[in-house]
This record gives structure tokens, C-alpha cells and sequence, in this order.
């Protein structure tokens, strides 16, 4: 039987899962590549630290890289480290010694995962990291592989299993999101500062990397516009209720003949659609392609073994071609990128405004709406008492950016208190 050596760079959460992982599942891997594969060697920092961790006898810990980058017996590194930087230049450097390399780092394949992939053909090497986007989700191969048949046309998905947690519990629960958040925290769903989650920048890196590989473009992190939750309310998520919708936060890439979209935001979307339905810390990917249509991807997008699952199966992968001869020889295409604005995106809005009780603010509203020809779909006025009342409005699609600026004339009206949300209706 042929033998695999691999190194690990980290072993924190997923590391650790990878190493059980194998441990669990290593007869059935083997039977399938007739390959065995074995962990020569992981990176840490702190050795007295992982000394105490439950690791097999075989495997060497080292703090120094050069212990695996010249270790000729290594064949693929997998880095699970989540440093951008430091990760950036391991890589780097694995490739440049004929060593494959699998990844689990969103921030890392965000900011630099196209040179990455040109560097690796150049020195006919592997780079894979189908763990980088929605945990144990099989989702990046099929984007390449399994759809690439299709020019894809959306891909719209819950890529955050923090802040899924929080508003399927502001939902379900009728909690809080200063409650629902301080759950997540306690559960080991939300970091002490959760700002990467709650913030939308988490599944940013994630939209950008599907929409490269999806769109064959050369997308980043920084091309995302991003809103978060951290205004969402529990009388958004009533309302949202009572006109058939749910919350969450949703991640969009959309390609057509005026260029490519990349949003992060919060979204009413209907109830009978299929990720309205994911709850608590699951993940779900829709994609529609121009002949497949729609498909959906759903699990676990964190955890030990979900992770570890993708990580090791692009290990798998990376075996499947040496031992086939085609390591390095998969070919990507990259195609000029133009991104639309931001402000042109069209969309119907759920608006959510703290009003004087009083004769005329309506229409004062609504006429404001009028010369910038919104379409008002439903007005509603909500809990009032004597000095002031709460109407949510739906307006028809109209672009961000005559909503954003129809809003700025809105809360300059003395009546007005406070535009309290202004949430985009996502109509699939």
C-alpha cells in the first residue's frame, strides 16, 4: 500500500478534528485511494500546551516551520491556523518545494486565494480548501466541478452559523438580540467580541470566494458591500412575521449582462422559501445556474469534524491526483471583472420609522417617497400613543441608493423622530 505523510500547521479546533478524524475513519480512506495517510508533523506555539492534548505518539510537534518545509517525506501540508499573513507565506513557500497545500482560512483565500492558485499551477502543485466556506457544506468543488457546466447566475446563502443562531432565537424564542447574542457567547457560538459574526464580515469572505469560483472572476474580500444584524430589533422580526417573511442575514452574489453584485445584509425573505427555513447555527448555499436552475447545499458550517470532514476529503482529493499523475493540471479561468454600484442594486424595502402622532406626517412621508417615484406597497401604522406612533412601510423595488437618499429627506422632517430600520425585501 502506498504511504501519504502530512503535516499540520495548527491544531486548535479543526486541527484536533482532523487528527480524530483520521484516527476514526482511516480503514475506510485507505480502502478507497489504497493510500495510507499519516500525520508526520504539527505546527504549534505554545508545545508545552498541546503536550497535553490526546495526540498519537507518531505525530511530532514543532514550532519551527522549516522542521516541515524541509522535510522532504512531507508531501501536503494542511493549514488550520487562521492567520492570513503568516498562513499567506507558509503556503508560499510549500508550493515553491513541490508541496500541495489544503486550506481551511476564509481570510486567507479571500484576500489572496487567485495569486495562491496561480502560484500552485506554477510549480504543478495542488491547493485546495473546500473547509474555507461553510464548514462541512461540500460546496466549493461543486462550483468548479459538479456546476460548471452553467454560466452561474446567484448565489445567495446563510454563511454564518452566529448570526443565524441569533435571529432564528429572536424568532423562535422572542428573544432580545442583546439576549439572543449573550446565548450564542455563552454556547461557544459567538466570540467575546463578535464583531467578524454579527457585522457581516465573516460571511463576506465567504460570498467573495464562491462568486470567484462561481463567476470566474477575480473578486475580494473588499469588493463586498456589508451591513450587519446589530440593528435588528424583536419588533423587526414581528413584523417581518406578520407579512409572511423571516430575517436573516444573507450573503448575495448575482452576475448578469451589467456586471457582478457582492451584498451582505440583513433581508426579509419568505417563509416558503427553503432558507427561510435554516435555523440555529446551520448554513445553507442556494445556487441557481442558467441550465441546472436552483440547488441548495445545507449543514453544519462550523465545528471539529464538519470542518475536518471537507479538510480531509481535499486531502483525499489531493492523493486522487497523484496517484492518477494530474496533480497541479486542474485549470482555472478568470474573465475581467466589472461590479455594479452598490447604490443601483433594485429591491423591495420594509421601513420601519418612529413618527409624531399627528395630523399630516403621512403624507409628508409618503410625498417625499413620491418625488423620487417609490411606489408605496403597504403603509401601516403600528403602536402609538399620544405623542407618538410606529408605521412600517413596503415600498416596490427601487434602487439603494434613491431609498438611502429618499430616507436622508425622511428623517430631516420635523415630525420624523427616527428612521428605525430600513431592510431590504429579498422576492425569490
Amino acid at each position: 500500500m502506498k504511504h501519504v505523510a502530512i503535516a499540520l500547521l495548527g491544531c486548535g479546533t479543526v486541527g484536533k478534528g482532523v487528527v480524530d478524524l483520521l484516527s476514526r475513519n482511516g480503514q475506510l480512506i485507505e480502502e478507497q485511494l489504497e493510500t495510507h495517510i499519516s500525520i508526520k508533523r504539527i505546527l504549534i506555539r505554545d508545545l508545552p500546551k498541546y503536550e497535553q492534548m490526546d495526540l498519537p505518539d507518531t505525530i511530532a510537534l514543532t514550532t519551527d516551520f522549516n522542521d516541515i518545509i524541509n522535510d522532504d517525506e512531507i508531501e501536503i501540508v494542511v493549514e488550520v491556523m487562521g492567520s492570513a499573513d503568516f498562513a499567506k507565506e507558509c503556503i508560499e513557500q510549500c508550493f515553491k518545494r513541490g508541496k500541495s497545500v489544503v486550506s481551511a482560512n476564509k481570510d486567507l483565500i479571500a484576500d489572496y486565494g487567485i495569486p495562491l492558485l496561480k502560484l500552485s499551477q506554477e510549480n504543478n502543485v495542488d491547493f485546495q480548501f473546500e473547509a474555507s466556506v461553510a464548514g462541512g457544506i461540500p460546496v466549493i468543488r461543486p462550483m468548479y466541478s459538479s456546476l460548471n457546466s452553467n454560466r452561474i447566475e446567484r448565489i445567495i446563502g446563510i454563511m454564518n452559523g452566529t448570526t443565524n443562531y441569533i435571529l432564528t432565537n429572536m424568532t423562535e424564542r422572542g428573544l432580545s438580540y442583546e439576549t439572543a447574542l449573550k446565548e450564542a457567547q455563552e454556547k461557544g457560538y459567538a466570540e467575546a467580541d463578535p464583531t467578524n459574526d454579527v457585522s457581516g464580515y465573516d460571511a463576506a469572505r465567504k460570498i467573495a470566494i464562491l462568486a470567484t469560483l462561481g463567476f470566474h472572476s477575480a473578486v475580494t474580500f473588499r469588493d463586498v458591500s456589508v451591513e450587519g444584524i446589530e440593528k435588528i430589533t424583536h419588533e423587526d422580526i414581528e413584523h417581518a412575521s406578520e407579512m409572511g417573511y423571516a430575517v436573516k442575514l444573507l450573503a448575495i452574489a448575482q452576475q448578469n449582462d451589467d456586471g457582478i453584485s457582492l451584498n451582505v445584509h440583513p433581508a426579509f425573505i419568505p417563509r416558503s422559501h427553503p432558507l427561510a427555513n435554516v435555523g440555529g447555527a446551520y448554513n445553507a448555499v442556494y445556487v441557481r445556474g442558467n441550465c441546472v436552475g436552483d440547488v441548495m447545499f445545507y449543514g453544519q458550517g462550523a465545528g471539529a469534524f464538519p470542518t475536518a470532514s471537507a479538510v480531509v476529503s481535499d486531502v483525499m482529493n489531493v492523493i486522487l491526483h497523484f496517484n492518477l499523475t494530474v496533480t497541479g493540471k486542474r485549470k482555472y479561468v478568470w474573465h475581467d471583472t466589472k461590479l455594479t454600484d452598490p447604490r443601483s442594486i433594485r429591491a423591495p424595502y420594509y421601513l420601519r420609522m418612529i413618527v409624531d402622532n399627528a395630523p399630516g406626517v403621512l403624507s409628508s412621508i409618503s410625498g417625499i417617497f413620491a418625488e423620487n417615484r417609490i411606489s408605496i406597497r403597504s403603509l401601516i401604522q403600528k403602536d402609538e400613543t399620544k405623542e407618538i406612533a410606529e408605521i412600517v412601510i413596503l415600498i416596490d423595488a427601487s434602487a439603494d441608493g434613491l431609498v438611502r437618499d429618499s430616507l436622508k429627506k425622511v428623517t430631516s422632517l420635523s415630525c420624523v423622530r427616527r428612521v428605525a430600520n430600513a431592510i431590504r425585501v429579498i422576492e425569490i
